[in-house]
């Protein structure tokens, strides 16, 4: 884990550091990706840079409301409840349709997060 970030943060700070290390990040992500995560209930949102095998990932300390991340240059965000990240396909949809989750460009999104997470 990374003492920076906690939570979901520190979960996706892991996987791209593994990724990185061993050189998979490049391969996953060919090309430069820029994307947001904001996890409602343990803020702050977090802005995550990958370009040429190597990510960063910054603290997003401006952002209070959902409606903020729509400000934040980026190829696309996610935004949900912790309950609702973890909850799998079924919650990620109930909270879509309840607006509790938010998504830009939810393909890249899916596709991202699911390589991250496996």
């Amino acid at each position: 884990m990374c003492a920076k970030f906690r939570g979901i943060p520190a979960i996706i700070y892991s996987s791209l550091w593994r990724r990185q290390i061993f050189g998979k990040l490049e391969k996953d992500f060919p090309e430069k990706t820029k994307f947001a995560v904001y996890i409602t209930d343990q803020p702050p949102a977090v802005l995550i840079k990958i370009n040429n095998g190597n990510f960063e990932m910054e603290k997003l300390e401006e952002v209070k409301e959902i409606s903020e991340i729509e400000n934040i240059d980026c190829d696309g965000y996610f935004v949900a409840p912790q309950s609702y990240a973890f909850g799998g396909p079924v919650a990620l949809q109930k909270g879509i349709k309840e607006g509790k989750v938010k998504m830009k460009n939810e393909a890249i999104i899916f596709s991202i997060l699911l390589r991250i997470m496996t």
